[in-house]
């Protein structure tokens, strides 16, 4: 017999109790409301945001922040199309967001109803699963292929959409999914197999590049720091959680070292920021450790792929190579900077990567700002104990840098400084219109009134069109912005002021927004000349 529609919305309710999740994120809507009465059970703390762009982007620094799922529910047509720039997130992350999209029925598809589109594969191609649940099979089948696509959940996003139709609101009924038979399609293999390839073996200059690295994958400072007694040169940057003092930024030694000896690379983590050193280490033989696909092929040559957990993969290659003559990794040392001495950009990252923000989580908006991030931390910053570094390095993009860093606030209780530029800033800036921004939030908007990342692009300053098309060239304050979200406001624009404002900034007990106004020609000679 047919199942109606609501059992299908008691069914997911009861089978997500199967899963830890940390978290249930949902924005308002008619035609997800059986889903929400449904979720409304779950053990686990729920945010309702607005805006579902904003409301993916929670979801996702909410799910990196705990280490755990989070479920994202929303309503049929065009708002589940703006859970996507997060999915993708979350795909190229690895981050677990199990995205549960209502929909119409299928009769109403392209025939004018009111927010129904064709959504049942709306995100193919960044999923690890997806479930198009069918009210019109028996109950067992939409179970199994629930409980199919939740097994794939740990490796990263799974959709599942749920058509339900009216009557959206029904007295609940009881359903008992523990009395149906599992039948699952999921055949679990063990296909691991471990095993380190006689190129990296037999090589004399050996490179292991750390990529960013979540906290959840556990510590591995000890085990990198031994890599260089094997001989083996150790590269990162401040999204590793790797002291300064244990791995060296590519782009410092490469200033002064021409030729590359290196005869191997090992990559292991998430994504490696610096471009120029990608190109430079283009053509070298590469493996990669990492526990599933897509293999990052960074320079163009990925011979081989350990399959596994990052640091369970880190730790065999470790046990597995043997002790090198280390004299090589004397000409590879990192680069002096020479102090910051003019208001900018690099000065103002330089003067709060040195104050003591122990055990504060640091988030990074994508552009200019997670790149004086790395800076700042080769430079000596960014060394007290306990801090961790995020960013949305998956797939790089300014829009939802902010919501990233409020959900992560929001599960984490701790204190959380995201440093952004002003178009990622205005960009996202509807992840404050919610209830769910923890007290003592604090955001650095470095405003140079444009994006300043695209005047270092080789001739792009000489185009016509670029202070209108390519930086965004504006003279906007973030001031009544900031006052419409109702969050504190400070104002910074010279070296004397820094010191007083700073102070009054990060001590009020209030979520607060500190601007700092800088000249964008000046940042671009402060960067330039970071090195003389």
């Amino acid at each position: 017999m047919s199942q109606d529609f609501q059992p299908l919305s008691a069914a997911l309710g009861i089978l997500l109790q199967e899963i830890s999740f940390s978290a249930w994120i949902s924005s308002p809507g008619s035609r997800n409301a059986p889903l929400l009465h449904a979720f409304s059970s779950l053990k686990c703390p729920n945010a309702v945001i607005l805006d579902e762009r904003s409301a993916g982007y929670f979801a996702l620094g909410t799910s990196i922040r705990s280490g755990k799922p989070v479920i994202l529910v929303c309503t049929s047509g065009t708002a589940a199309l703006n859970y996507a720039p997060s999915v993708a997130e979350a795909f190229y992350q690895r981050v677990p967001l199990l995205v549960i999209t209502a929909d119409r029925p299928k009769n109403l598809i392209d025939n004018g109803h009111g927010q129904s589109i064709r959504q049942e594969n709306i995100y193919e191609g960044h999923l690890r699963a997806s479930s198009i649940l069918n009210p019109e099979k028996p109950i067992q089948y939409n179970v199994d292929k629930i409980r199919d696509s939740l097994y794939l959940l740990k490796d990263g996003p799974v959709h599942i959409n749920v058509p339900i139709k009216e009557p959206l609101y029904e007295a609940s009924i009881s359903l008992n999914i523990s009395s149906l038979e599992r039948i699952s399609k999921v055949k679990v293999v063990n296909k691991e197999f471990l095993k380190i390839p006689d190129w990296i073996l037999k090589a004399r200059y050996p490179v292991l590049i750390v990529g960013q690295w979540n906290p959840e994958w556990g510590k591995i400072d000890d085990i990198v720091a031994n890599f260089r007694f094997k001989g083996w040169l150790v590269l990162a940057e401040h999204l590793s959680q790797l002291s300064a003092l244990k791995a060296i930024n590519l782009d410092d030694v490469l200033i002064d070292n021409t030729q590359i000896p290196f005869d191997a690379v090992v990559t292991v983590g998430g994504a490696w920021i610096s471009k120029k050193s990608k190109n430079r280490l283009n053509g070298i033989q590469h493996m990669h450790i990492g526990p599933s696909s897509p293999h990052p092929d960074m320079f163009g040559n990925l011979k081989y792929t350990l399959e596994t957990a990052h640091k369970k993969g880190l730790k065999y290659l470790f046990d597995s190579i043997p002790d090198l003559d280390a004299a090589w990794l004397k000409n590879w040392s990192p680069r002096f900077y020479k102090k910051t001495a003019q208001w900018s950009d690099l000065w103002v990252n330089e003067k709060i990567s040195k104050y003591g923000l122990k055990n504060w989580d640091i988030h990074w908006a994508n552009s200019s700002s997670v790149r004086y991030g790395i800076h700042s931390w080769s430079s000596g910053g960014w060394n007290q104990k306990g801090q961790t570094h995020y960013s949305n390095r998956g797939t790089s993009g300014i829009d939802g840098c902010t919501s990233t860093a409020v959900g992560s606030a929001w599960i984490s209780g701790k204190r959380t400084l995201l440093i952004t530029g002003d178009l990622a800033f205005f960009y996202d800036s509807n992840a404050f219109l919610n209830n769910h921004v923890s007290l003592g939030f604090k955001v650095v908007v470095l405003n140079n009134h444009g994006g300043d990342i695209f005047r270092r692009l080789p001739k792009a300053i000489d185009s016509d069109i670029f202070e209108t098309h390519l930086s965004y060239k504006h003279n906007r304050s973030i001031k009544n912005l900031v006052s419409y979200t109702g969050l504190e406001y400070f104002y910074v624009s010279k070296i004397d002021h820094w010191e007083i404002v700073w102070k009054k900034f990060i001590e009020s007990p209030n979520s607060s927004v500190l601007e700092v106004i800088t000249d964008s020609s000046t940042n671009d000679k402060m960067w330039n000349n970071r090195f003389k």
